[in-house]
């Protein structure tokens, strides 16, 4: 199994594996890629996993794709190596989006806070109270 790194996903780390496969030349041009299947088998991982590293590859170039075959490492790649990788890893949209929740939640134990939510807040939870009645009514 790849071991977990916070830094980068699963399906980014298999890619890495691959691209650090090819740029060392242990994976030359036309060189056909494990299955699928056996590389989810091997590194116990999810076969949405390996089609996401594979997709990935394609998308950059390193491999194609051949219908009923498999996939292969590309036989020109003479651009492979002025492709820059990363210096940081892009966040998790899960992440952020938790962080968010998390901040939401937060605000609303604040004995100041006030839900607008349905833009109709209770009047009661104003200290200008009558200001806010002139408000509505006018």
């Amino acid at each position: 199994m790849i071991p977990t790194d916070n830094e980068f996903t699963l399906y980014q780390q298999l890619a890495d594996g691959f691209i650090d496969a090819i740029r060392r030349g242990a994976l030359k041009a036309g060189d056909r890629l494990p299955s699928v299947r056996k590389t989810a088998q091997s590194r116990q991982i999810s076969i949405n996993t390996v089609l996401t590293a594979y997709r990935s590859l394609e998308d950059c170039g390193f491999i194609e794709a051949r219908p009923q075959s498999g996939y292969y490492v590309r036989a020109k790649l003479a651009d492979v190596r002025k492709i820059p990788m990363p210096a940081t890893a892009v966040s998790s949209p899960k992440t952020e989006v938790l962080d968010l929740i998390d901040l939401v939640f937060a605000a609303q134990q604040d004995a100041e806070f006030i839900n607008v939510s349905l833009a109709c807040p209770q009047a009661e939870n104003f200290t200008l109270r009558k200001s806010w009645r002139v408000f509505l009514t006018s």
